[in-house]
């Protein structure tokens, strides 16, 4: 294995044996040295950039209701009402990324402006459907490809608070409304459609550690605590459940809840999914002729001890919590609940045109043989968030957000993994979100926030493994979709973290400035036609 990087004088874990060198020269990669079909883009998500939360008759999402009700929820007590402005600039911005060459736009549907109660029997909101048939025309007309997401964690409030939303089997068949009026509505010109974005990630957060809507928590009270950084107390000091109630309420403003919910939660995503795709290929490809996906996402692992048999278990077992739909690592944890029918596994099985996989980032496994209380951080049987080996070695250099360290040559294992558990079951992939964030500085000026060659030379080393693991092992990728478009609300880092090529002055009317990084990508997306620049 190669000697890893520096990072502030801690050594690097050492990139793996068949990808790139960590010295390879990545910065003349081009467009180019993809086929010339291959889809290159932005991603964006309705509740983190439109804004306009009370404007064209949109209701309450559960993110609305979170970030108004209980701002202290979020890491810096903000909230989406305005955001990047994107309800009222998004014709601005699909020019722009027009003029720097890229070729397709990822945007989700917010379900709560285009059905304002949840349903079609309380009414279609026609200024909603507008705006998205607005949207995609803007795209069109630009001669980009839209590819749209139709459900990216922003439920409307009003079916969790009638029914629980994901909780209860209800939601399938609104959820199916939903899509079918999308389908309906804007499917004679979207041909990529998305139906759930990050499954595991609306689970894990909403009903396991109680980040998000509707901020449940199914873990230990000291997991809870310990997945908060910035939480002062001692957990040690803290002796009564009591008192670690209260933590949980005034901090962390989660609900406890039951260890079945996150899976159960988990089965009925999966479930819309397959009743989604079902009801395009019977009812609308034919004339249509679009496809179908999810986008689901993942880390890669490495074991905390390359020595310990169980560890390197543990790299296999963390992927597949976060993955895997009920491979056997899972089985045993699956409450009856929560348990899939063999007639819904059929419709779940090869129910994707393609796969939309996000990458981020890659951490370190440790197995764990008798962790605390019960549930999905239990069942793991895994430590939790670890960065650094048994040997002091950090996974990556770390970027602005904590959870975020960046480990470009762990795209190229996990597609490798994937190529090889799947075979030639394996769907065409569309890398649907890889991204680098950067810390909002309140004294960094606009200038200073865009000189952002961190995101560059990520972008630029995972573009390079990308191909190689295209080339190398033989797998099918068409697309790519850099997060974000433009810095937006980042979920519960409210506005702490800025993921964008553009930056967006939030204290100056949404005002845009490029950074370096949307110029690089502008010259990576015209720039001439060469000679292979990547080696190989």
């Amino acid at each position: 294995m190669e000697s890893g990087k520096l990072c502030d004088e801690v050594p690097i874990v050492p990139y793996p044996p068949g990808v790139l060198p960590a010295d390879n020269d990545n910065t003349k990669i081009s467009r180019y040295d993809f086929h010339d079909d291959f889809l290159f883009g932005t991603a964006t998500s309705a509740y983190q950039v439109e804004g306009a939360a009370a404007i064209g008759g949109k209701s309450i999402s559960v993110w609305d209701d979170l970030t108004l009700r209980d701002p202290g929820g979020i890491d810096d007590q903000s909230n989406g009402n305005v955001s990047a402005d994107m309800y009222h600039r998004f014709k601005e911005d699909i020019k722009m990324m027009k003029q720097m060459g890229f070729n397709s736009y990822r945007f989700s549907i917010s379900w709560s402006r285009v059905l304002p109660g949840g349903r079609w029997s309380a009414g279609v909101n026609r200024e909603g459907i507008d705006f998205y048939n607005d949207v995609i025309d803007t795209i069109l007309k630009y001669e980009m490809t839209p590819h749209v997401t139709l459900f990216h964690f922003d439920l409307p409030h009003c079916l969790e608070k009638e029914y629980e939303g994901f909780l209860n089997r209800n939601i399938v068949d609104d959820f199916l409304e939903y899509v079918e009026l999308c389908f309906w509505e804007f499917g004679d010109r979207v041909k990529i459609w998305t139906t759930i974005n990050e499954p595991r990630s609306y689970a894990f957060n909403g009903y396991v550690i109680g980040f998000f809507p509707p901020n449940k928590v199914s873990c230990t009270f000291e997991e809870a605590l310990r997945s908060m950084p910035t939480y002062k107390c001692s957990i040690d000091s803290m002796k009564t459940r009591k008192a670690l109630e209260k933590a949980i309420t005034v901090a962390h403003r989660g609900k406890i809840c039951s260890p079945k919910y996150p899976y159960i939660v988990g089965k009925n995503l999966l479930l819309a999914h397959a009743e989604a795709v079902e009801s395009y290929k019977t009812k609308f490809k034919e004339s249509q002729g679009g496809t179908v996906g999810i986008a689901l996402n993942s880390v890669w692992y490495v074991p905390y001890d390359r020595n310990s048999e169980e560890d390197i278990k543990a790299v296999r077992r963390g992927v597949d919590f976060m993955l895997g739909c009920y491979p056997k690592n899972m089985e045993d944890a699956i409450p009856p609940e929560a348990q899939l029918k063999h007639h819904e596994i059929e419709k779940i099985k090869g129910s994707i045109d393609f796969l939309g996989f996000n990458y981020y980032t890659t951490l370190v496994a440790k197995h764990d043989p008798n962790p605390k209380g019960e549930g999905y951080l239990a069942d793991r049987k895994m430590e939790k968030d670890l960065y650094k080996t048994k040997e002091g070695l950090l996974i990556g250099e770390k970027s602005g957000a904590e959870w975020l360290h960046v480990v470009p040559w762990g795209l190229h294992v996990h597609l490798k993994f994937l190529k090889e558990t799947y075979g030639d079951d394996l769907p065409p992939i569309h890398i649907t979100e890889n991204g680098f964030a950067d810390k909002n500085t309140k004294e960094h000026t606009a200038y200073i926030a865009s000189q952002d060659q961190l995101r560059i030379k990520y972008y630029q080393d995972h573009l390079a493994h990308l191909l190689h693991a295209m080339k190398k092992e033989r797998v099918i990728v068409k697309g790519f979709f850099a997060w974000s478009w433009c810095d937006n609300f980042e979920w519960k880092e409210g506005y702490k973290v800025r993921f964008g090529i553009i930056y967006v002055d939030f204290n100056n009317n949404q005002t845009r400035y490029p950074k370096l990084s949307a110029m690089w990508f502008a010259k990576f997306l015209k720039a001439e036609k060469k000679l292979r620049a990547v080696e190989v």
